[in-house]
Parts: C-alpha cells; structure tokens; sequence
C-alpha cells in the first residue's frame, strides 16, 4: 500500500496545475452543500418529552380556563404514546409562575424504542385534535431542551418579528399585512399574528359629587370595589402544620354579574353611611386590547411561530423576501429576533473560536517548522476539508448548527495533526539525508502513510455510535460527528495529495533546506 501511494503520488507532484483544479471544485461544491444544507440553532432531538404551552384569551375567567384545559388534557390521555402530564396553571390573583389565562403542560412519552412515531410526530397529531376541540385557545409546543434555552435568553420562539413604533394602530395595521404571507412561509408552525384577541371590560365611572356627598372620594369608591371583588386580607387560620389565609370578598354570584355589581354597598366612614354603588357610579362596557406590550420603554408587536420540517436559516430565507416586499411605513422599525437571534450570535462567537484556534495551530507549527509556508499550506487543508463536513450533512438532511459547527472547530486539530506528521518526516529526511524536498515527501510518504490512516480510521470508528445516533442523548451531538467524520474522511486525501502538490508548487521539487537549519537539526539530534 505505501509504495502505490508513494508513486501515485509520485504521478501527482508532477501534475500539480490537476490539484489545483480540484481545490476549485472542491471549494464550489462545498459552498453549493453549505447552501443546500441550511442552518439552525440546536440538532432536532427525540426528548421523550415535550412542553405545551397555553394562551387562553385575556380576560378569561380562570374556572372558564380550567375547563378548556381539561378538553386538552383529555386529548393527550388518549394519545397511546403519552405516559403522563403536569399542568401549571395561574391563580386569579397572581403571584404565581402563570396567569389566570396561560401556562403550560408538560407531556411525558413512552421511550423511544417503545412507540412507532417520533415526538414531532406525536406534536402533528396533537394540534391538530386541539385546534379542532378548543380552537379559542392558542397553544405552541416546544422541546425540553429548547424550552429551557429560550427562557434563558428571553426568545419567545425560533422564529420573532418584532415591530416597533409609538403608534400601536401603524403597528397592529403592518402586522396585519404581513400576518397572512407569513404564515403560509413553508415549515412554520404555531403562528401567531401577535395581535391579541380583544377582551371584554367594564370601566367604572365615578360620580362625584353623588360620593362627595357621602365624604368618599375616586379612590375610596374604586378601593371599596376592589375589595369586594378580589378581597381583603382578613388574617390566617394557624393548623398544626401549616397557616391558611383568609380572604373576604363579595360571593361569586355578585362578582361574576355585570346587572348585580350596581347593588354592592359601600360604607363611608366619614359619614358612617352606607349607599349602593349604583347611585356613585355608573358602568360602560366595551372591547378593548388584551395585552400591551413593551422592550427597551417601545411599543412593541411581537409576530411569533415554531419552525418545523425545515431548517430555521430557509424559513428565515423566506421571511427576509416578505419583509423586503412589505417595506414598513415610517414610524414603525421591525427586528428580527427570537432563536434565529440567539443563533446568530452564537454563529459570530463560534467564528472567534474558529479563528482563535487557526492561529494557535499556527503559531505552534510556525515553532516546529521554523517557517510560514509549511503551516499555511497544511491550514489551506481545512477549508478544503470542510467541504466533506458539509456534503455529509447534506446527505443526512442535518442542518449546520452549533453543535455541528463545534465539530468544524475540532477538525482544524484534526487535520493539522496528520498534514504535521507527514511534513515533519519530510523535513526530518531532507535535513539528515540532505534529499531536496520531492525526495523527501516520497520517503515520508513510505513511512508516515500507516500512522496517518491508522489515527484517522481510530477517529471515525470512535465517532461511529454518535453518528447513528445511538444511546440516550446521542442526537444532540450527532450533528458534531458528522460534521467531523465528513471533514476527516476528505481531509485524508487532501493531506495526503494536496498538501504535499500545494508545497512542492511553492518551493518546488528542487528545494533543498539551507545548510544553517542542516546543521542545527544534527546538533539538536546529537
């Protein structure tokens, strides 16, 4: 084997102008599978668990809530494949983690080998039951994992388009305009328009001269209501394990009846006289925006939906073309943000990375070879070689992500090891045996052939089990060892052939190392 490929590449140093069309090549389809792959924030993963999360719309009761909940809830019981599921639902007053009218459900699944679909399978069947049973509640679902992530770095979904501006109609008009086309984009799921079904409100108008009269003021009448209806702190029942507080507020029977809130007595202390709230103040109903929105002090509407089937820069592809068609009127800016953000960023810190450690190989090879052209041609392999990183995702349908990039970043090691063990043997014979530069590539090439193959083979083997995706947790770093295998699988022969041509056409095949650097490699030896 070492003396075939010592001739054949033999042959190839004597036709160096072929490598350098190849490089060519090489660099046009790996641009054209980078393109082809896409790119998303995070590998998609078979958790065995997903997070549903619930909008019911404002305003709404949290028993009317509860009720809807238990339909959805009825619907996963059904499902073959879910195990078990945990509600987190708001309390009327607040101070909970959820709101009377959102929250979140956490639905376990049989493992994996257990059950014939997968979980974004399972989703698929799920959504559709629930927005045909409760289609007034607006429902998103979300990976474990991705929940997590985006709760850390505040992104509501993996795809957001914030419109800002200090008109909320231009925003609620452009967001309308946009809406439509968006939501038709190929692959996204769980749209919603960001515009928030109107609630039902009662405002209260207090006549004061009639409170005047009584010694109340605006604010003595609004309090008195608000007790009535949310409750005063009445103390706490102390049991022997625990303190239950107490609350006092009007029945449910008058607090729940528009017609009956005109008959709540309020008491004037100063006048210690009592009157019906119907002789203070009268009431008005209408339909007004359920919720407002700010970032950074700015109105803000924020446009959000999940990102399915498809990869999170194509889907992102598209929404850039709607945006550029739909030019937003002055007044209104429009970001992007969400997880395409968060990847984003990382993206440019992953870039640092992979620039950081091109320059430490450098240097370090800068030190061994006492020469720039050596570490640069053997850094010239990785680019090369990253083409078959891509090329491997492509095949497999996965997506370049942050942990497929991590694996670019560990193949810039990976190919400077083998490009430095050939090299190093040549420069070892040309300064002990005094052979020119063509010689001394052939005689490493005898040589050095089995440690290259046997390292690299021990490499691909090793990343086996993570590209087939086996053992728990193995999907998230699949994507690493594709990208690795991919790139260490091309990088082989590009070390092997390109390398070795990249530098004989540099120095050329006549080059001899000076007799100053001879003679210093034989006292470092003696």
């Amino acid at each position: 084997m070492a003396v075939g490929y010592e001739r054949l590449l033999g042959a190839v140093l004597h036709r160096t102008s072929w490598i350098g069309i190849a490089s060519l090549l090489l660099i046009v389809a790996g641009v054209f599978a980078y393109r082809a792959a896409g790119s998303g924030f995070l590998p998609e993963m078979d958790e065995g668990a997903f997070i549903l999360d619930y909008w019911t719309p404002g305003g709404t009761a949290l028993a009317e809530t509860d009720r809807q909940l238990h339909i959805i809830e009825k619907i996963l019981a059904e499902i073959p494949e879910v195990t078990g599921t945990s509600r987190r639902t708001g309390a009327e007053l607040g101070m909970f983690a959820t709101q009377q009218n959102r929250g979140d459900i956490a639905v376990r699944l049989k493992p994996l080998s257990s059950r014939d679909r997968r979980v974004d399978e399972i989703i698929d069947d799920i959504r559709g039951k629930v927005e045909s049973a409760v289609p007034r509640v607006r429902v998103e679902f979300v990976q474990i994992l991705s929940d997590v992530l985006d709760d850390l770095s505040g992104a509501a979904a993996p795809l957001e388009v914030k419109i800002f501006g200090s008109d909320l109609a231009a925003l609620d008009r452009y967001a309308g305009t946009i809406s439509p086309e968006l939501e038709k984009v190929d692959g996204v799921v769980d749209f919603f328009a960001g515009i928030p079904e109107p609630s039902a409100e009662m405002a209260m108008r207090v006549k004061e001269n009639e409170a005047s009269r009584l010694g109340l003021t605006a604010q003595d009448v609004s309090a008195s209501v608000s007790a009535a209806m949310l409750g005063l702190n009445a103390g706490e029942i102390r049991l022997d394990d625990r303190s239950i507080g107490v609350r006092v507020r009007a029945p449910d029977s008058l607090r729940f009846d528009g017609a009956g809130l005109t008959s709540i007595p309020v008491y004037s202390g100063a006048s210690s006289r009592t009157a019906r709230l119907g002789t203070l103040a009268t009431f008005t109903t209408a339909d007004v925006r359920g919720e407002h929105l700010r970032e950074n002090q700015q109105q803000v509407v924020q446009i959000t939906a999940g990102v399915e089937g498809r990869p999170l820069s194509d889907v992102m592809d598209d929404v850039k073309r709607i945006m550029a068609k739909h030019v937003a009127p002055a007044g209104v800016r429009v970001e992007l943000g969400g997880r395409y953000a968060g990847q984003q960023q990382a993206f440019k810190e992953l870039l640092l990375i992979l620039f950081l450690a091109a320059m430490s190989v450098t240097a370090i090879m800068v030190l061994q070879f006492r020469s720039f052209v050596e570490p640069l041609v053997v850094l010239l392999a990785a680019p090369l070689s990253f083409v078959g990183a891509f090329v491997l995702l492509l095949v497999t349908k996965t997506s370049l992500n942050v942990s497929s990039f991590m694996g670019l970043i560990l193949l810039v090691g990976l190919i400077v090891k083998n490009g430095i063990i050939l090299l190093d043997f040549t420069n070892h014979r040309m300064s002990t045996a005094g052979v020119n530069l063509e010689q001394g590539i052939r005689e490493a090439a005898k040589v050095r052939l089995r440690p290259i193959l046997m390292t690299t083979l021990c490499t691909l083997f090793g990343l086996m089990p993570l590209a087939l995706g086996l053992g728990a947790g193995s999907e998230l770093q699949k994507p690493l060892a594709l990208a690795v295998i991919g790139g260490l699988a091309l990088s082989t022969p590009i070390t092997l052939f390109v390398v070795p041509a990249l530098l004989v056409a540099i120095r050329g095949r006549t080059y001899r190392l000076p007799s100053g650097a001879n003679s210093q490699v034989m006292e470092t030896i003696s």
